[in-house]
């Protein structure tokens, strides 16, 4: 049985969420909040596996996972922007809030295996560094195009030789999010490691060595 908390300042919304996860003989709903204090303290005095919150202040969320870091999150969002859905620390769910009973049940299943669940429609933008122009990878101009601005910043902890942890502890995000993150510079540089991907990097003058 998973034991979820659900928070939400919108009272309509958070009653309807309130009501299709008690209706699922999988979960167990422990409480329900409308404010982020009322949930941190909902967390603290209770076992929750998953928080299912819906459009979370990002700073907010980034202090409920420096508090309770083994907690699964799923966010809810009105549109896909993946600057600030990926900036959401340790937000290993992310779904829009039109989203039906069966999707939310199989995201909190699977953010609580430490799986992410990301909208489909923001795959294209993370990918592509939100450029939809074919570029040269091996022109700066290009590549710098490519990646975000989290992502340069990544890229410049990894060549400090940063571990992912410590990348996720200087940037304020989580494991998982660093994680992602050096995954996409990897894909986005053509690199097979993170040593190819850093040395690239420093070849076209984005970092320094």
């Amino acid at each position: 049985m998973t034991a979820i908390a659900i928070y939400s300042a919108d009272p309509v919304l958070r009653c309807s969420l309130e009501r299709q996860l008690r209706g699922d003989p999988a979960m167990t709903v422990v409480g329900v909040a409308d404010d982020p204090s009322a949930l941190l303290r909902l967390i603290d005095r209770n076992h929750v596996d998953a928080v299912l919150a819906d459009s979370p202040p990002y700073e907010q969320l980034a202090d409920w996972r420096n508090r309770h870091g083994d907690t699964a999150f799923v966010v809810l969002i009105d549109g896909f922007n993946a600057e600030d859905s990926f900036d959401a620390p340790g937000a290993l769910g992310i779904l829009p809030r039109s989203a039906e009973r069966k999707e939310i049940a199989v995201a909190i299943k699977a953010v609580t295996n430490r799986l992410a669940v990301l909208p489909r429609e923001l795959l294209p933008t993370l990918l592509n560094g939100g450029s939809e122009t074919d570029q040269s990878p091996d022109s700066n101009d290009a590549v710098r195009a490519r990646l975000t601005p989290r992502e340069l910043e990544v890229l410049a902890a990894m060549a400090d030789g940063a571990s992912n942890q410590a990348i996720a502890r200087r940037l304020g995000i989580s494991f998982h999010t660093a994680k992602f993150h050096v995954a996409a510079i990897l894909t986005k540089l053509h690199a097979d490691s993170r040593t190819e991907a850093v040395t690239r990097a420093a070849q076209l003058g984005l970092v320094m060595l």
